[in-house]
């Protein structure tokens, strides 16, 4: 027990105690999650843009309105920029604006205006679109739109007599399409503010030409407010009042920054238990060692101390963000119940897959013969990443459940489950962490049997039915 101690503390010491280490420590944060925050950083160095729109308005009526409409988004643009310039803030914000302060902060708000310019249809065909199309190269104008003449058209529908499986909704309810060009179109702003600017117009119109009163249209555009809260509970005041949720975006990328520091520090702990188990073998380091330890204690030292370091990454990174909410004042949407849990995960989860890279580390003489082994690995640690907003839309739903008992995705898996505050059953957490507990131990012991031969094993890289016999057969036993 001596010598795994001591294994432990030389491991936990060259893991923690570099330079590399406190780099690695500041700048994996920056490298995984920089992108949801430095365009909101970022966006005092944005200037909002005037943007020249050609118009051709085949149905004659939608010009104007649609022009008037400009001059109001680019009132209300310059009016919002204008407040966050000079730091104003209103007391009861609307759910517009919380909405354009969320996006602001993420780098997708617009903040361009725009300007329209009339294309008489008369003058357009094929060769007026080429005209168009080389004034958008130059930057002479951003883009320019085709309204259908038929958009305003009613087409009334005999509801008794369609035959509802098979009509095309579109077709049905859908108006005509209104073509858009720019060098951006599929993801332009411009493009978004022409859907819904256009549909409303196109909605008052109708009506309008129906006969039906200007309040009447009005009272039609009135929404239906949906306020989300969470499940009410009873305060210590005796008073039930709801627990505080926070808002849709927070929602979504809390679970997701929760599982993302679970995916780093398993990434800083496994990585270096390759490159050390590497290190040792091609400089023979390995075989000094196993004149003092064997290879069972000198893996099991490994792991102990690489978990030690694992747990330091996570005290660190806890503690600052816990730190930073709590000076913001969101200390009470940070659900702190998942962090038992989150250590129970994460310790598996490092156990796991530091036993893997080491196996892997111990059958290969070089960095680069190790990456087609990784890759596999890789690909089942990252899984979870590829998933995660379904998983957030649907914790309890069947996919994030199935994966939830696969052990190589069980810690990530279910550590989003929890933090997106749904009621995860108990059977599942505790049956999650039973089978993660096998599948580790189950993975130790592979990866042991394989670290004892090929920690010694010289020559050309085992191939996978080699590594297998090694497992099956435990030749070092």
């Amino acid at each position: 027990m001596k010598k795994i101690l001591t294994i432990a503390r030389r491991e936990y010491q060259a893991m923690v105690a570099t330079k590399a280490f406190v780099i690695g420590l500041a700048m994996m944060p920056v490298l995984m999650l920089g992108g949801m925050y430095v365009p909101g950083l970022l966006k005092g160095m944005q200037s909002s843009e005037e943007r020249k729109i050609a118009v051709v308005d085949f149905s004659g009526q939608l010009f104007a309105p649609l022009s008037a409409a400009a001059g109001m988004k680019n009132a209300m643009t310059q009016a919002a920029i204008d407040r966050d310039a000079n730091g104003e803030e209103t007391e009861a914000a609307s759910e517009e604006e919380k909405d354009r302060k969320a996006k602001q902060s993420l780098g997708l708000d617009d903040i361009n205006t725009y300007v329209l310019e009339l294309v008489l249809p008369a003058e357009f065909n094929d060769e007026k679109r080429l005209e168009l199309s080389d004034r958008i190269r130059k930057g002479d104008i951003h883009g320019f739109v085709e309204i259908p003449a038929d958009i305003l058209e009613s087409k009334p529908v005999d509801l008794k007599s369609l035959d509802m499986t098979k009509v095309d909704a579109k077709e049905l309810i859908g108006l005509p399409d209104v073509i858009y060009c720019s060098q951006d179109s599929a993801i332009s702003d411009v493009k978004s503010w022409l859907q819904g600017t256009l549909t409303q117009l196109v909605r008052a119109e109708r009506l309008k030409a129906s006969g039906v009163d200007e309040m009447i249209l009005l009272e039609l555009e009135r929404r239906a407010n949906v306020q989300a809260t969470g499940l009410y509970e009873k305060a210590d005041d005796g008073t039930v009042i709801p627990e505080r949720k926070p808002d849709e975006l927070t929602s979504i990328f809390l679970p997701m920054g929760i599982m993302m520091l679970m995916f780093m520090i398993v990434m800083m702990s496994a990585q270096p238990m390759l490159e050390s188990v590497l290190e040792e073998k091609s400089l023979r380091i390995s075989e000094v060692l196993l004149g003092s330890a064997n290879a069972r204690q000198l893996m099991i030292g490994k792991l102990i101390g690489n978990v030690c370091g694992s747990l330091t990454v996570f005290g660190l990174y806890a503690g600052g963000a816990l730190a930073v909410a709590s000076a913001q004042g969101y200390l009470d949407i940070i659900p702190l119940h998942v962090i038992p849990f989150f250590i129970i995960y994460q310790v598996l989860a490092v156990l796991l897959f530091s036993s893997i890279f080491m196996a892997i580390g111990a059958s290969v003489s070089q960095l680069r013969e190790a990456q087609s082994l990784l890759l596999p690995v890789w690909m089942v640690m990252m899984f979870p990443l590829m998933v995660w907003i379904m998983v957030v839309r649907e914790p309890n739903g069947t996919l994030a459940t199935t994966l939830s008992f696969f052990p190589p995705s069980t810690p990530l898996m279910m550590t989003l489950r929890l933090a997106t505050g749904a009621i995860i059953p108990v059977w599942q957490i505790v049956c999650s962490i039973l089978l993660l507990v096998f599948g580790t131990f189950v993975g130790i012991t592979a990866a042991s049997r394989i670290y004892r031969v090929a920690i010694l094993y010289q020559g050309k890289t085992p191939k996978f039915s080699d590594m297998l016999s090694w497992i099956i057969k435990d030749p070092a036993g």
